[in-house]
């Protein structure tokens, strides 16, 4: 599948400068780096063709741009400067396994394919082991590369036992399963959630024009959308931007449809109708942005506006059905960003959300426990951390990320943090008092470790563990 590519301003390129029509004008406006074509044809109520058109333009202009949203998991540059017996490029590429080898899955460390039968997976082992061993350069000078080398070393051989072998295969393929599916799911709710919000952002950012503009009057056909016409005695007095004006709008554009249908064939919606006649001379940049304004929002409730909104219902609607929860739940925070007053929708999101919330909470859980049983440490810390913040109440959660992060050499204030916070979930387990203690004592705690001891004793005074950490103090 093709990656979604993404319109953004040139920076310090001059607009006004340019020769481009009003319509142009709006559009580039509306390009921030985090809508898409769909979302700006959504704001500027017209078919996403037209929307792409005018965007080719600008890019021609050279004040465009397209991207692709991407993190870069490029490893960072490092000088090769110790003094070593191994060659430049033994050196680059013990650096970058080093730095990739704890973002790569275990295929993905291996350089073989999740399909890759034993005997691929062993060969392919043992020709890296021959690369990363330390033993393989004995009598040399490795410096700090001997350290990397034994880091990745370690890391292809867990990998090579997880997959090396078919019961611990099947139970690693179904764990990489899931974690590939709940990161595609959480990285489209924060793509869906930056949509929504630069959507809201844009439909917000020029208020002032908004509420200038007068009450629309009259069918679709006889308006005249010119800026300057002077506003008719028949509009309402309600106020622009008011739940009551937008209900008002509503039922007048009803109205308006059910009369046209009568005397007229409704137009095609795979045909929308632009909401301005698009100008062919030269526009200064702000009077095309205030006068286009006024109009595309005077417009659009006649011209699909509220059709935006339900595209992404149903959108939502057909996700909800596959089980695409992320989906659904993004398609309902776009519709909301753009019929906000719909409490419906607020509701389905809610629902949506909350369902989706409870699901990636299991999987979370699954992940911490597969990880932690196969000493993945620093993964499971991180998972224990989304469970421990999605289910506030849990007190196996926190000290579960409490134990990965000090089993991973991470920072123990952290560890101590999620010890405490699951202490005042369970203040009697004895499994968190000695965990706090411990992380006292590689901390250099050791009055506060000494404290936890006791109370651990208090409710289990002949615990192994008890004796031990009694005796790691000296007392």
């Amino acid at each position: 599948m093709a990656e979604e590519k993404i319109p953004r301003q040139v920076e310090d390129a001059d607009v006004g400068a340019l020769d481009i029509s009003g319509q142009e004008a709006f559009i580039h406006s509306c390009i921030d780096g985090v809508l898409n074509i769909e979302d700006i044809a959504d704001l500027m109520v017209l078919a996403p063709s037209d929307v792409f058109e005018s965007i080719e333009r600008l890019v021609s202009l050279k004040v465009v741009e397209w991207v692709v949203p991407k993190a870069s998991s490029a490893p960072p540059e490092t000088e090769l400067v110790e003094d070593v017996e191994i060659d430049g490029e033994l050196q680059e590429r013990i650096i970058e396994a080093f730095h990739r080898s704890d973002k790569l899955n275990h295929y993905g460390l291996l350089g073989v394919a999740m399909d890759a039968d034993r005997g691929e997976i062993r060969t392919a082992y043992f020709a890296l082991s021959k690369t990363f061993h330390p033993d393989a350069y004995y009598g040399k000078r490795l410096g700090s590369f001997k350290q990397q080398m034994e880091v990745v070393f370690r890391r292809v051989t867990d990998a090579y036992e997880a997959v090396g072998r078919p019961k611990k295969r099947e139970a690693y393929d179904r764990y990489l399963k899931q974690s590939l599916a709940v990161s595609a799911a959480e990285k489209q709710l924060d793509r869906g959630e930056a949509r929504a919000q630069a959507m809201a952002d844009a439909l917000t950012k020029t208020s002032v024009a908004e509420r200038q503009a007068q009450p629309v009057v009259g069918t679709a056909a006889s308006i005249d959308w010119s800026p300057s016409k002077a506003p008719s005695k028949a509009a309402s007095s309600i106020a622009p931007g008011t739940p009551e004006y937008d209900r008002m709008q509503r039922k007048r554009e009803l109205l308006e449809r059910r009369l046209r249908g009568r005397s007229q064939q409704s137009p095609r919606r795979s045909q929308p109708i632009r909401s301005i006649p698009v100008p062919t001379v030269k526009v200064g940049h702000k009077t095309a942005l205030r006068d286009l304004t006024r109009s595309l929002k005077q417009t659009a409730v006649l011209t699909g506006g509220i059709d935006r909104a339900d595209r992404h219902i149903e959108n939502a609607r057909v996700a909800e059905a596959e089980g695409d929860l992320a989906a659904a739940a993004n398609a309902l925070r776009m519709a909301i960003a753009l019929d906000s007053d719909r409490t419906e929708l607020q509701e389905q999101y809610q629902r949506v959300n909350s369902h989706l919330r409870v699901e990636l909470l299991d999987i979370h859980r699954e992940q911490a426990r597969y990880e932690a049983s196969n000493n993945l440490w620093a993964a499971a810390s991180i998972s224990w951390a989304k469970v421990a913040e999605a289910a506030p109440d849990d007190p196996v959660a926190p000290r579960g990320a409490a134990k990965a992060i000090m089993a991973a050499g991470g920072d123990l204030r952290k560890a101590r943090d999620f010890a405490l916070r699951s202490l005042e979930l369970a203040p009697d387990s004895l499994e968190t008092r000695l965990l706090l203690a411990r992380i006292y004592i590689g901390a250099g705690m050791d009055a506060s470790a000494s404290k936890e001891i006791e109370e651990a004793a208090k409710l289990d005074p002949g615990h192994e563990m008890v004796k031990n950490l009694r005796k790691q103090l000296g007392g």
